[in-house]
């Protein structure tokens, strides 16, 4: 009875344990899963198709509060940085390289922890902006000029 009775206690002792590592590793992954950096892209003025996007832009992102500073690489190439762990940045894509570009904010916390977090757009370049923007006033005239041109041809004949 008395052998019984130690091996009860030995598997509670080992239910305790895995009842406090389950409890330990789920509260890390709570933690972890908080310590997020996040941003977005917002168009303030011009044109987006999905990812192709044209304009003034408005990079908002925020961080952990251990985070001491945040940066902004296109493709590699560092293009802002700022001191805290929110950030709103407005930019202009005609003051960059035309084509797909990889936007990452990276932030560091005093200790050296390293957050990012990465999006991929495509910037459209000056030239091809300009087509579109004429290929759909283009489209809108052609489109008028069906819906009301008889009506006007009409009135300039009387």
């Amino acid at each position: 009875m008395a052998m019984l009775h130690k091996q009860y206690k030995n598997l509670r002792i080992i239910c305790i344990l895995f009842v406090a590592v389950g409890l330990v590793s789920s509260l890390s992954t709570n933690v972890s899963g908080q310590d997020t950096l996040t941003f977005s892209i917002n168009r303030n003025v011009g044109m987006a198709f999905g990812n192709y996007i044209s304009g003034t832009y408005t990079l908002q992102g925020s961080g952990p509060t251990s985070i001491q500073n945040l940066t902004v690489y296109f493709n590699g190439e560092q293009v802002h940085f700022v001191t805290g762990n929110t950030i709103s940045w407005l930019f202009d894509t005609a003051n960059y390289e035309g084509g797909a570009t990889n936007v990452t904010l990276v932030g560091i916390t005093d200790t050296g922890i390293l957050y990012d977090s990465t999006q991929t757009v495509v910037f459209i370049g000056g030239e091809i902006s300009n087509i579109i923007t004429i290929g759909i006033i283009a489209l809108v005239v052609v489109l008028i000029l069906a819906k009301y041109g008889p009506r006007l041809m009409r009135l300039r004949n009387k």
